[in-house]
């Protein structure tokens, strides 16, 4: 049974932890982030992610929801940690132990969270709270409330093996804050990820990398606009959409499909230009690049030349014969004249 609720509460800690970064709204449990299992150790948490604003100096007061969705009572702990970017794909990575100083962290911020005993079913708002200091510098700070629950029976008697969940704070302290996006990287594959600037046909994966060289983290939102060598706009599609978050000094990817769904019946042929804009931040400041890229169905016309070039030579091949054929009728039908007039 441990071990079930053990994997249970594990897989509602990852699900947190990488979906929420993106979600820019959440209503107080709206999201399932586990199963409601008649027994186990499990939680859900509300919001999952809270995104802040304050001034230097300023106290904020906030709240978790939790709920017991186990068959038994639950000693709920919290901790604070911070977390940063993990690859480019936007994971939230929580940062565990005390390295470099961290110009972003929220962790000394947050007061000591008080423990909580939920019974079966029972929903619970934790109070936090943060005291940004008299001289924060105005930019994000990111850190991250973990909990993790146990019986109450377990509590002093040794390690609890119980996984935790977590809500991810963004914090933006207010004032003259650097925003500052650079496109790192501009492509277009094939749907296996292969980077070319020649194919054969859709559908077509266009991708970009996004530094974040600012001091806060921005949702930039565009489209990239696909035009024919004449100029004309052929379709778009859109970037970002989700309004996903990009934290400071990090590198994040955005990944769209060309496809039938954009495209519709349209068939692709020729010289095509692909232009991304992006726009992000308070004074909504843009960026944009191009790319230029071929649709040839290479292949497809590669073989119909090998078609005709072999048809053509079939039949430069057939007249041939078909004039030594004439031409050995002709000599024949000569040599008998020739022999008839003899006689």
């Amino acid at each position: 049974m441990k071990q079930h609720a053990t994997s249970t509460i594990i897989g509602v800690g990852i699900f947190t932890l990488v979906a929420v970064l993106f979600i820019p709204v959440v209503d107080a449990m709206a999201i399932q982030t586990g199963q409601q299992e008649e027994s186990g150790q499990a939680l859900e948490i509300a919001p999952p992610v809270l995104n802040l604003t304050g001034n230097p100096g300023q106290v904020l007061k906030t709240q978790i929801s939790l709920r017991d969705v186990s068959s038994g009572a639950l000693l709920v702990t919290g901790e604070v940690n911070d977390f940063t970017a993990s690859g480019e794909d936007g994971t939230p990575k929580i940062i565990m132990e005390e390295g470099e100083p961290n110009p972003y962290s929220l962790k000394s911020w947050i007061a000591p969270l008080p423990q909580l005993l939920l019974q079966p079913r029972q929903i619970e708002n934790l109070p936090v709270t943060i005291r940004i200091p008299a001289d924060a510098a105005p930019g994000g700070y990111y850190g991250v409330v973990r909990f993790t629950a146990s019986a109450p029976e377990l509590d002093g008697q040794g390690v609890s093996l119980s996984a935790s969940l977590g809500a991810l704070i963004l914090l933006r302290v207010n004032g003259d804050v650097k925003e500052d996006l650079a496109i790192e990287e501009f492509s277009v594959a094939t749907p296996g990820g292969t980077v070319k600037s020649m194919f054969e046909t859709t559908p077509l994966v266009f991708a970009q990398r996004i530094k974040n060289n600012g001091n806060i983290h921005e949702q930039p939102v565009g489209q990239v606009v696909i035009s024919d060598m004449f100029g004309k706009k052929i379709a778009g599609v859109n970037v970002n959409l989700e309004r996903r978050n990009i934290l400071p000094q990090t590198t994040r990817k955005f990944e769209q499909t060309l496809d039938k769904s954009v495209l519709g019946n349209k068939k692709l042929f020729g010289k095509y230009t692909a232009t991304l804009t992006l726009t992000y931040g308070d004074k909504k400041q843009t960026v944009t690049t191009t790319k230029i890229f071929w649709v040839i169905p290479y292949t497809l016309i590669g073989s119909g030349i090998i078609i005709l070039i072999g048809g053509f030579l079939a039949l430069r091949f057939m007249i041939k014969r078909y004039n030594s054929h004439i031409i050995n009728q002709a000599t024949k039908s000569k040599a008998k004249s020739k022999t008839k007039s003899k006689k």
